[in-house]
């Protein structure tokens, strides 16, 4: 699949040859370790990517903050998809000291405390210099990491974002869930995860795999979905009584306390079609739905929500 391995080890050092015979009955787990250049480029436009991930001092998208962030540079080939060059050299991860508490919970998952964080911050300028060359930055459940970095550095507001977590339906390419340890061990690989850059690792390692039904590669998957136009829509003053049948078509609730909350909300990329639904099965009458585009620059961030009703 890739031109080099994403392990230390081959697998031929691993595995005697007769359990080739019985390759059905295990499964080799290798610790990850991306080499410089995953593939040859050959000779198609080549674009600039960026995975993130943050830790954080808990999982409140309002009231949390970054304690670490880090970001992997790379480069992919436009048509393929085939994940190229990894630029470790220029990896970023920096550690901040928040204004909020961490929670034990963040402590226990992360290894991060107050005393390691103390004192630390992340140098904007160099953020900013990173974020600048990328064409793209992706995470793995964007809809969180984007909003927790735009809290703190303007320049990620600038940038198309992607998913790992969101672009794939995991489950109907055979995963039982979408979490980034789990997928990496049915790729055949296990990693020190939850700590930032480690992240960013097996993210772009998922990048370069295939899906093993619809055979697309993933990086082609992420790129495919963000450039795809969507629509926010707001279920504004929907009936009470309708709303475990909102729920069940997916929608979600918005807090009132939050920039146009205390609504029911969806994102679809027919509108037409989900207005349709909405008139006919909650308001049984003609009403105005509100609707606002969604691209891959308001794409999981806060800033959707700067909409007029």
């Amino acid at each position: 699949m890739n031109d080099h391995s994403l392990f230390a080890i081959r697998a031929d050092q691993v595995i005697q040859t007769a359990a080739h015979t019985h390759v059905d009955d295990w499964r080799l787990l290798r610790r990850l370790a991306l080499p410089h250049r995953l593939n040859n480029p050959h000779g198609g436009a080549v674009k600039h990517a960026l995975v993130l991930d943050v830790e954080t001092t808990g999982l409140s998208l309002e009231g949390d903050e970054v304690i670490q962030l880090a970001m992997l540079p790379f480069t992919y080939e436009l048509d393929t998809g085939r994940v190229l060059e990894i630029a470790h050299g220029r990896a970023f991860d920096g550690l901040r000291e928040p204004s909020v508490p961490i929670s034990d919970e963040a402590s226990l998952v992360t290894g991060l405390t107050a005393e390691s964080v103390a004192g630390r911050t992340i140098d904007a300028s160099a953020v900013e210099t990173l974020v600048a060359h990328a064409d793209l930055i992706i995470a793995h459940n964007a809809s969180f990491d984007r909003v927790m970095v735009e809290k703190h550095w303007p320049c990620f507001a600038e940038k198309p974002w992607g998913c790992t977590l969101a672009s794939v339906d995991w489950l109907r390419e055979g995963f039982s869930a979408g979490k980034l340890d789990y997928l990496g061990t049915q790729f055949g690989w296990f990693y020190d995860c939850h700590r930032a850059l480690a992240d960013c690792e097996a993210c772009l390692a998922l990048l370069s795999q295939e899906l093993p039904k619809s055979g697309q590669r993933i990086m082609s998957a992420v790129r495919d979905a963000a450039l795809q136009d969507e629509y926010l829509i707001r279920a504004v003053d929907a009936p009470y009584d309708e709303r475990m049948k909102l729920k069940d078509r997916g929608y979600r609730w918005r807090p009132a306390e939050l920039s146009l909350g205390k609504v029911w909300w969806t994102i679809k990329s027919d509108p037409k079609a989900e207005i349709d639904w909405l008139r006919a099965e909650i308001y049984g009458r003609d009403t105005n739905v509100p609707t606002h585009k969604v691209t891959a620059l308001n794409r999981f961030s806060e800033r959707l929500w700067e909409v007029q009703s």
